[in-house]
């Protein structure tokens, strides 16, 4: 359990920080669009590829007031390396999923933000096209043992991943917005980029997305979820 804490604040502060912007995103609003996206959402599989995934919970009541219609939070560990990430992939209104990236909201449980976010593309191979993301390596080094974790984001209208330079203004028109974030817990601040198995991740992750956005919601199996001890969330913690 202990290992998975860092993750576990990281998700509450991305989570938390959208209810205080709930009286004007459309909370109370939820259209058929947005029930169709959040159906979807729970057809992802718990096995992709090497990794296999362990299902956490976040507080239901407060996910309703942060305007997230539906949510997939997981930690994924590759089988072979262990190498391990955790995913938040959120759906909604426009309003409260386009605002608040990681390097704003962790601040407030003790994160710093190491250097400046940064740009990544990944080609998608199943349909030649590019998925662009930001990155950034955040700190918390005021602690008896430092975190640091570096986080993977980015927003689809239910086509291309992209990271806009004003989210809520780009996706205002759209229906629905779907958000990714894939975080990972490093064990130094220098770890470079090239040693990060997050891009691998992705590269599996992605298509089966796709696959989602193309698939009738009513169609296809459900995923099962894991039978590992779920881990539930205070998400004023912190």
């Amino acid at each position: 359990m202990l290992r998975l804490l860092p993750m576990t604040i990281a998700l509450v502060m991305v989570v938390s920080a959208g209810i205080v912007h709930g009286q004007w995103t459309q909370r109370w609003t939820v259209s058929h669009a947005i029930e169709d996206a959040a159906a979807r959402l729970e057809r992802l599989p718990l096995v992709l590829g090497d990794w296999q995934g362990e299902t956490l919970e976040l507080n239901r009541e407060q996910v309703v007031l942060a305007g997230i219609a539906g949510y997939v939070a997981r930690r994924y560990e590759e089988s072979l390396s262990k190498d391990a990430v955790t995913i938040l992939l959120v759906c909604g209104s426009p309003g409260p999923i386009s605002v608040h990236t990681p390097d704003v909201c962790y601040s407030t449980a003790g994160f710093e933000l190491i250097g400046e976010p940064d740009l990544f593309a990944l080609p998608i191979e199943t349909s030649r096209s590019t998925a662009e993301f930001r990155h950034a390596l955040l700190g918390k080094t005021n602690a008896p043992v430092p975190t640091y974790l570096r986080i993977f984001w980015s927003w689809s209208a239910a086509g291309p991943w992209e990271v806009p330079e004003n989210p809520r203004v780009a996706f205002a028109s759209n229906q629905v917005l779907y958000k990714l974030y894939v975080i990972r817990e490093l064990s130094a601040d220098d770890e470079p980029i090239e040693e990060d198995p997050s891009p691998a991740f992705l590269r599996i992750l992605l298509p089966e997305l796709e696959k989602l956005h193309s698939r009738p919601s009513g169609s296809g199996p459900r995923s099962v979820r894991s039978e590992h001890p779920v881990l539930t969330t205070d998400l004023h913690a912190g």
